[in-house]
């Protein structure tokens, strides 16, 4: 894993523990609460620019990396729905997959039946996005080795996320020009012109190497045009 160090919401500075290959972050306890506004942002570009990273399929049987004690799967609610993520019985934290991270910031929500649908008949096959493992869109309406929902990340959706943290972060921090201006930078761009979420899927889908994440190839359209 690396070691990523990120501001508080208090000012001070706390340290997560990412693991590119295998898309998963662990939090030591209360960390992810922890996170300012703006270290939310950051960590959610730094997950953009791991979209390339070879993936692993992760396992289910999954230990603490502090007392090595398996791991619970746990699940709670956000304001995007349900998500989950293990989470140490003796209290030394819990490791979320990026894209159960990025529901539970709301970033992300699951495709509904009718999506599913449309989308199979362009796209067979996809890749889980919180375990890695293969989906078919013809006869699954989740994932079969983690049990994950069929996820996708949407404009729409990013940009509600991205402005309310914005907004939050812009009441957190001491008046800074440089600092607000930089923040505005990353979330105030112009909007671009709409199109079906379902063309951008297929049209990403079709040029990616192996199965394709809708998660990953959704955070590569949306953002394209202000996060990189």
């Amino acid at each position: 894993m690396e070691a990523l160090s990120f501001r508080t919401h208090i000012g001070t500075t706390v340290t997560i523990d990412a693991c590119w290959p295998c898309h998963l972050i662990w939090f030591d306890n209360l960390e992810s609460t922890s996170l300012s506004p703006g270290s939310v942002i950051e960590l959610f570009k730094r997950i953009h620019e791991a979209r390339n990273t070879p993936r692993s399929i992760v396992g289910l049987q999954l230990g603490c990396p502090i007392c090595s004690t398996t791991l619970n799967s746990t699940s709670d609610l956000a304001r995007g729905g349900r998500f989950t993520y293990h989470r140490c019985p003796k209290g030394h934290g819990r490791l979320i997959s990026f894209a159960q991270f990025l529901r539970e910031k709301n970033f992300i929500r699951s495709l509904q039946s009718h999506e599913i649908a449309t989308l199979a008949v362009t796209v067979k096959q996809i890749r889980c996005s919180s375990c890695g493992g293969p989906i078919s869109l013809e006869k699954d309406t989740q994932c079969r080795h983690c049990g994950s929902a069929i996820s996708v990340l949407d404009e729409a959706a990013v940009e509600k996320a991205l402005t309310a943290l914005h907004e939050r972060e812009k009441q957190r921090v001491a008046p800074d020009p440089e600092r607000i201006g930089e923040l505005i930078a990353q979330t105030s761009r112009p909007p671009r012109p709409q199109r079906q979420m379902h063309d951008i899927w297929t049209q990403q889908v079709s040029t990616s190497n192996g199965l394709a994440d809708l998660v990953e190839v959704g955070i590569s359209a949306a953002l394209s045009a202000w996060l990189d």
